[in-house]
């Protein structure tokens, strides 16, 4: 008790001490100079193009992110989430290109738009568009750019426009050389020499930085380009971090000066990424007080409260030795900051579930996404920014946005925070954001979406959404909107690693977005351009229903509407109309005076009938505006059912999940949904394992309309015996209105080998398979194995030969193979055999290549697990080994369900029987087999190595067959039972304890 007591003492003597402590401050580690090396115009160059094939940019080091276990806040899902989408109808965009197509992981997607151009730049090129998205300069290797870029291609590049010089600026680091030449690691920079990118020239420098810059990013003040790293990661404290280049001598092509600081104070969790405020717009800030910010989680060590904090950089570049960095402000929640998760999976790099169970993404923790933009305006400074946060500490992963603007009232005063937000309006995951505001306050948020639901799948997608400056604060109030939507998971758990948005510096307030998404093993940057500032004066429409919405209805529905001014100037004095399935229309007028960019709700006094059950009714109303300019958005159309007051239904099964070595007590978990117009409690619900008993219980809490709840079965199931299963999980509500959405169904296996840890990336193993109903395209390369068991397709034993269909993105010297096995007696053994394909050459990569098997004629019916195995067989691994990790190749898991067309109707019956088995106390056991059938059956009782125990004839009782039997004198272990024919039969295993 001493101990821990003097413990207790000497942590609050700490924490006090840590409390207590006075702003930090630190002068330059390191100062240096550079001179510049020109470089000639790329309009006068031979062009070098980029490498086109697979390579794996600055592997991140798994690892070393760290938290403390149990440690911080929040505990539970914060209110202020945004868990609904925007009301204000967005814009589409205006129009987006493919910037990119490669096979660099990740791509590094980033891009800016100047005057005149858009210059862009991934893992480890470059390429130039007008401001019409027509390629300018096709793809080159930035290596081409020349002067100190010559030869250079490590990544992590960031372009970047500096408008107060109408000049482009290009960065990437250069890591130190694996050949052991003397080239040290640094910063190479390239500026333009003018405002043309392309017949301008280019001086060109590098800073010399003693280790790798990883993930550096570059932002615009008025006395220098300053750039924030992760060096250092695992002991940020004193050292390197930010560097701090001399911008009017690197435009004007002279030696340039540069600084580093490390970030006073600084707590991390391993991988870090601060932020520089990057200035943009027409008026530079004043120099000094450059500003730096980062997150501090109070999950990490050293940390007492989630917070904001904010370091002031003053440089001297006539007397570098005096320019400092201080600790400036941590704005937490006293100043507005709400608790936050920002890191995912202790710090794991793979985070966000993708649809057919490909590699989990790094959701790019603990990073302030790239860019963090500074704009001026008459009244206030703002500065916007993003990360992602898990948005629900008590549920499974769930990737939000949050995002901020600071405000500071005036030039060198304290910033605060304006409004913030966590942008998550449904289950989807949103990260990898990147942010921006125009010249008139609105903000666009660009992110990836994703995921994994099997009701709702999303590949990797790119989308935006965003907000006027009127609106609620804190709300991302526009209409979420699609650049692309994802063909393809990430074949890699890498994604990004950033994502890049600018304001068009022409007319400040179009937004250029670049992000990555996929198609096959190809990554591919898209541009997406859009604009939230209104265009017309006169715009008025209908954006949303306030009522009637979905519920049980009745005779005399109230109408409200919400109606947007998307003009700049203020309405009044306009007819609103709606009508109902295209009836009757009924006009009012709108007397109340709407200000610009702003909504009001409006109430017809004519009420609508509703009351038919079940039907769905589709209401539209409009705006009727005099010199309307943009008549397109005036109409809002909805469908309003009238739903059921009961209807629920089991919408997944959460768990379990194939895996190996399940035991006699897993959990099994639903997600109930309320489909219905009325809240329901007392809810019951069943699942049933393959033929066994159906277990029955009660869900006691209350499932609101529209909503869902997750039950955990208090009877576990015994999945410990090897094989396949299937679960069918159901509500059983009396009165239910529709029992077509009651039950859903899963296939999952207890195996005894899990080959996880291949690799595939660089393109072994299988892309594509198809075997009868299974097409599975575009197969993910993940770590080697995939579960696919949820995927089936029969096969007709009569019929003899079978085809199957793979295909590879690797195939050289014809060491590419394939072998697939069917587990025939369902002990998730895969037996030789089994083996109804053994080493077959995939010929040709990235070809579909057809090879054929055959069954037994005997091949018991049913469902059984089908495995399949590629790879290339020059390298470690035994590929006709089930259970081997191969060095690189893959191992994919499916279902099959084996029938015969040729059975006679009581060979049929005796398929579709079910068969339970029902044990007692004392080792006693009751075989059931429900079926139509009526004759006489043989039942048939073996021990595991296959010696039969007995066997007797069971006869029909009316219902059924029953037989009982006593196996207390047995010997403990793994039994089967089969009841049936000669010819056509079931199998169960149960097990003597």
């Amino acid at each position: 008790m001493k101990f821990i007591i003097s413990l207790l003492l000497a942590f609050l003597f700490f924490t006090a001490e840590t409390q207590a402590q006075e702003k930090e401050s630190a002068g330059p580690v390191q100062i240096g100079v550079a001179k510049a090396v020109p470089s000639q115009a790329l309009s006068r160059k031979k062009l070098t193009p980029p490498q086109t094939n697979f390579k794996l940019y600055n592997p991140r080091k798994t690892g070393i992110n760290k938290i403390v276990p149990g440690k911080g806040l929040p505990k539970q899902k914060n209110s202020k989430i945004q868990d609904q989408k925007g009301a204000i109808p967005g814009k589409a965009p205006i129009f987006s290109f493919d910037a990119a197509i490669s096979q660099s992981t990740p791509t590094d997607p980033t891009g800016v738009a100047g005057r005149n151009h858009y210059v862009n730049a991934w893992n480890s090129a470059f390429s130039i568009f007008d401001k019409s998205g027509n390629q300018l300069v096709a793809p080159m290797s930035l290596s081409s750019i020349g002067g100190e870029f010559n030869g250079e291609t490590d990544g992590d590049p960031i372009v970047l426009y500096d408008e107060f010089a109408d000049r482009f600026v290009i960065m990437q680091f250069s890591d130190t050389q694996e050949d052991g030449s003397d080239t040290p690691a640094g910063l190479l920079i390239a500026v333009s020499q003018g405002s043309d990118p392309i017949n301008s020239g280019w001086f060109t420098y590098r800073f010399n930085t003693n280790a790798l810059p990883d993930y550096p990013k570059i932002s615009v003040w008025s006395d220098g380009y300053y750039i924030t790293t992760n060096k250092n990661p695992l002991s940020p404290q004193g050292e390197q971090i930010i560097y701090v280049l001399e911008r009017e001598q690197m435009l004007a092509g002279g030696s340039a000066q540069f600084l580093s600081f490390p970030l006073p104070g600084i707590q991390n969790n391993g991988f870090y990424s601060p932020a520089g405020f990057n200035a943009v717009g027409k008026i530079p800030p004043p120099p000094g007080n450059a500003p730096i910010i980062y997150m501090q989680d109070d999950a990490w060590s050293g940390v007492n409260e989630d917070h904001l904090k904010l370091w002031l950089v003053n440089v001297n570049w006539q007397s570098p030795g005096s320019s400092i960095i201080s600790e400036s402000q941590q704005l937490g929640a006293s100043e507005g900051v709400t608790p936050f998760i920002s890191t995912f999976d202790g710090g794991n790099f793979s985070n966000l579930a993708q649809p057919n169970d490909a590699a989990d993404v790094d959701a790019l923790q603990a990073a302030m996404m790239y860019m963090t933009p500074y704009r001026r305006f008459a009244t206030h400074n703002s500065a916007v920014m993003n990360f992602v946060v898990d948005v629900d500490p008590g549920a499974p992963k769930h990737a939000g946005i949050r995002w901020y603007e600071l405000r500071q009232q005036s030039d060198g005063g304290p910033w605060a925070v304006h409004q913030e937000g966590t942008y998550a309006p449904d289950k989807s995951d949103r990260f990898s954001g990147s942010i921006g505001i125009d010249t008139e306050g609105n903000i666009g948020l660009g992110f990836t979406i994703l995921d994994d639901s099997p009701a709702n799948p999303i590949y990797p997608s790119i989308r935006y959404t965003g907000r006027y400056p009127q609106d609620a604060l804190g709300q991302m109030t526009i209409r979420e909107q699609s650049i692309v939507e994802g063909l393809s998971p990430n074949p890699d758990n890498r994604y990004g690693d950033y994502a890049h948005i600018s304001v068009d510096a022409a007319d400040g307030v179009t937004f250029w977005h670049n992000a990555e998404y996929f198609e096959g093993v190809q990554r591919i940057n898209k541009v997406g351009v859009f604009k939230i500032a209104p265009d017309a004066n006169n715009d008025v429409g209908v954006v949303a229903f306030i009522s009637p919405i979905n519920a049980t209805l009745g005779q005399s529905e109230e109408v409200s509407i919400s109606v947007r001014n998307f003009g700049r100037s203020a309405q009044s004095g306009f007819e609103v109309s709606f009508s109902v399935d295209g009836g009757q229309t009924f006009t009012e007028t709108f007397t109340e005076t709407i200000d610009a960019l702003s909504t009001a709700e409006f109430t017809f006094s004519q009420t609508v009938d509703m009351s038919n059950v079940g039907q769905e009714y589709q209401i539209t109303a409009t705006t009727n505006l005099l010199n309307d300019q943009a008549e397109n958005n005036d109409s809002f159309t909805e469908t309003i059912i009238n739903l059921p007051p009961k209807d629920v239904g089991v919408t997944s099964i959460d768990s379990p999940f194939t895996d190996q070595n399940l035991t006699s007590s897993e959990e099994v978990t639903v997600t109930i949904e309320n489909f219905g117009g009325a809240p329901q409690e007392n809810i019951p619900v069943s699942y049933v394992i393959g033929n066994n008993l159906k277990v029955n219980e009660v869900f006691t809490g209350v499932v609101p309309v529209g909503e869902q709840r997750s039950y955990t079965f208090n009877k576990e199931a015994n999945l410990s015996v090897s094989g396949s299963y299937k679960i069918i999980a159901q509500t059983n509500l009396e009165g239910d209105f529709d029992t077509s959405n009651d039950a859903e169904e899963k296939t999952i296996a207890n195996l005894n080998c899990i080959p996880e840890g291949s690799d595939c990336a660089f393109g072994d193993g299988i892309s594509y398979f198809e075997l009868g109903d299974i097409l599975n395209e575009r197969i993910p390369c993940g770590d080697g194995y995939e579960d696919f068991t949820g995927n089936s397709t029969e096969l007709d034993r009569s019929k003899g030969t079978f085809s199957v269909t793979v295909q590879s993105y690797f195939a050289e010297n014809d060491s590419e193979q394939f072998s697939m096995w069917i587990d025939l007696n369902d002990d998730a053994v895969f037996s030789d055999d089994e083996m109804v394909i053994t080493s077959q050459v995939i010929p040709l990569k990235n070809n579909p290549f057809t090879f054929e098997f055959s069954l037994p004629l005997d091949a018991p019916l049913g469902q059984h697990l089908l495995r399949i195995r590629a790879g290339d067989v020059g390298f470690s691994g035994d590929l006709n080994d089930p259970c081997s990790v191969m060095a690189y190749g893959a191992t994919h898991d499916y279902s099959v369900e084996i029938v015969d067309s040729t059975l006679d109707l009581e060979d049929f019956l005796l398929s579709e029987a079910k068969l339970y088995v029902l044990s007692d106390v004392g080792n006693k056991f009751k075989f059931v087999l429900e079926t139509s059938f009526e004759d006489p059956l043989r039942i048939t009782v073996f021990n595991i190595v296959g010696q039969q125990m007995l066997e007797n004839e069971v006869l029909n009782q009316g219902s059924g067959y029953t037989y009982e039997l006593d196996m207390s004198y047995a010997a403990r272990g793994v039994y089967l039972v089969r009841v049936g024919t000669r010819k056509v039969g079931k199998v169960k295993r149960f097990i003597v304890k």
